[in-house]
């Protein structure tokens, strides 16, 4: 008899949309700051310019990115629906912006001491990071169909 897989995202997967997110969130803040004639780089003066409006507009930006997707109908970020993975409340069903604001906020948790709450992923039964537990989601793979 066939097993199925179980239906939790992989610590693989869910890095390779977390990949495929940053590389789109930081071509969006370079667009950002090329709109707004702010020089790129890691020069002292790319850096002395990186404050007030722009900077205030990147971190709106990539505060809302993950929860305004994660709420959505898709209920995925781009990178995390190009690896087929979903973030889901324990039942199965589409999150709120609050609970999709709350999951993405207390990733900075999962970093201490030395992201253990990220490595969680592969000690707990649903493959759930700190932040997922905190949230009460789950981060889902759709299932291929043959």
């Amino acid at each position: 008899m066939l097993q199925q897989p179980h239906p939790y995202g992989s610590g693989f997967w869910r890095f390779v949309a977390f990949l495929i997110d940053s590389l789109l969130l930081g071509a969006i803040g370079a667009g950002i700051d090329l709109f707004l004639g702010i020089p790129a780089g890691v020069s002292m003066e790319a850096i002395a310019q990186q404050t007030g409006l722009p900077s205030l507009l990147k971190l709106v930006f990539h505060l809302s990115y993950w929860p305004l997707f994660e709420s959505s109908a898709w209920q995925a970020t781009p990178g995390k629906r190009i690896c087929r993975l979903y973030v889901a409340d324990l039942a199965g069903s589409r999150i709120s912006f609050v609970r999709a604001f709350v999951r993405n906020t207390a990733k900075v948790l999962s970093l201490i001491p030395l992201g253990f709450g990220f490595l969680m992923i592969g000690i707990t039964l649903r493959n759930q990071c700190l932040h997922d537990k905190i949230a009460g989601t789950v981060v889902l793979r759709k299932q291929q169909v043959l």
